[in-house]
């Protein structure tokens, strides 16, 4: 369920960009002062260890420098620094000063790693409130575990474009923190396939610097480290609404894979997946998918109601043709009668006789024949294009039915 939470949280924050902007706005007015208060943070910097730890497999890091850091909204920046000793303990005293929402926090660099510890709440922080775990590293590639993965797909907007959130909780169950190297090409350190139409390609949350993603080649990529433990990866990108149906696979597989559309239409095909009670966030709601266990490579389709854009488009493409063609016909009259002016003919005013108007059941025939031409022309017409050719056939066909007195019969 704090799965969930956090997911609509994230996409309150992607989709309800007015309401974050009034929250930075309100958040930007200066934070009341804070009393001076003395406080002690004593912990220790800890490794898992393979010989020599204690009986959790972890050992003591000593000699390497711990840094106490204040973040605030008047000023941030370290505020006192000391080694630890031969146990891996430190110890730092300070007093706390400025806004009082400030946060207060210990750190350790370890093989160009930073470590933290939780925001130091209590005056006096010990124990795991001020424990530093730091990790080895390798830049050997082995698969991440996905525990949850959380894909949300928005209504389109004006431009028939769908935004699409995407949330995975990658899992490295080692005791190595993966990072990526430099050799003849940068590897990343995780990366996962993305639609070949997706647009504005962006990462989103604190766990991933914009500087460490990439999107390219129909794929997103991280090339931070991923340390021992959860790390969260977010992103989104536009869809045009014609990438719907969308097809894609999952590919590591997924302890959790959950689907929100927006739509109310929307339904979700694939192995294991179900329909689940659906949420409601900011006045929004969301049908909501839900599959467990999902194995690598499953395929999955989203489904979408269509704008009805394809049958319009066929329609008034038949329509500008017949429009086009009476525009020619009377073009190339008035051409004629001008050459004829310009020569000097003579104009001789000539009574015809009135031409008589085409039958009603001559015209419906022509105007099925249009329309099965424009059909024809269609290359791979989608679903809404074909209904719109058999709705508008069907209406043709009974109109000439009635204007001849019988039914009508396909030939």
């Amino acid at each position: 369920m704090r799965t969930l939470r956090f997911v609509l949280a994230f996409l309150a924050a992607v989709l309800s960009l007015p309401i974050v902007e009034a929250h930075a706005q309100t958040a930007s007015a200066p934070a009341p002062a804070a009393a001076s208060a003395a406080r002690t943070v004593e912990g220790r910097v800890r490794r898992p260890m393979e010989r020599g730890g204690d009986t959790t497999g972890m050992g003591p890091v000593p000699g390497v420098w711990v840094t106490l850091h204040r973040v605030g909204k008047d000023t941030a920046g370290p505020v006192d620094s000391v080694r630890s000793d031969a146990a891996g303990r430190y110890t730092m005293r300070y007093t706390t000063f400025g806004a009082a929402d400030a946060v207060y926090f210990a750190s350790s660099t370890w093989h160009g790693i930073a470590y933290f510890t939780a925001p130091l709440r209590a005056v006096d922080a010990r124990g795991d409130d001020a424990e530093i775990t730091v990790f080895d590293t390798t830049s050997r590639t082995f698969p991440l575990s996905v525990k949850g993965r959380h894909l949300i797909v928005s209504r389109p907007d004006s431009t028939d474009r769908r935004t699409v959130v995407e949330v995975f909780e990658l899992s490295n169950d080692s005791l190595l923190a993966l990072v990526s190297v430099d050799t003849t090409v940068l590897r990343p350190t995780w990366s996962v396939s993305i639609p070949a139409t997706a647009l504005d390609v962006r990462v989103n949350g604190e766990e991933i610097s914009p500087n460490a993603f990439v999107a390219s080649n129909g794929r997103a990529s991280i090339y931070s480290p991923i340390a021992p433990g959860i790390k969260q990866v977010a992103f989104t990108y536009k869809l045009p609404n014609s990438s719907f149906p969308l097809a894609l696979t999952s590919e590591a597989g997924a302890v959790v894979f959950e689907v929100l559309l927006e739509e109310p239409q929307g339904t979700v095909s694939g192995q294991g997946f179900t329909a689940v009670d659906p949420v409601s966030l900011e006045g929004r709601n969301f049908r909501r998918f839900l599959a467990q266990d999902v194995k690598p490579d499953t395929r999955i389709v989203i489904e979408l109601p269509s704008t009805g854009t394809p049958g319009r488009n066929l329609y008034i493409a038949a329509l500008l043709a017949a429009i086009g063609f009476l525009m020619l016909l009377v073009l190339s009259r008035s051409m004629q009668r001008a050459a004829n002016k310009r020569v000097g003919a003579p104009v001789v005013p000539t009574l015809r006789p009135q031409e008589p108007a085409v039958p009603l059941a001559d015209r419906l025939a022509q105007e099925i024949s249009a329309l099965d031409a424009t059909y024809a022309r269609q290359q791979n017409p989608s679903e809404s294009v074909q209904q719109a050719y058999a709705a508008r056939r069907t209406e043709l066909r009974a109109a000439l039915g009635e204007a001849l007195g019988r039914p009508v019969d396909d030939r």
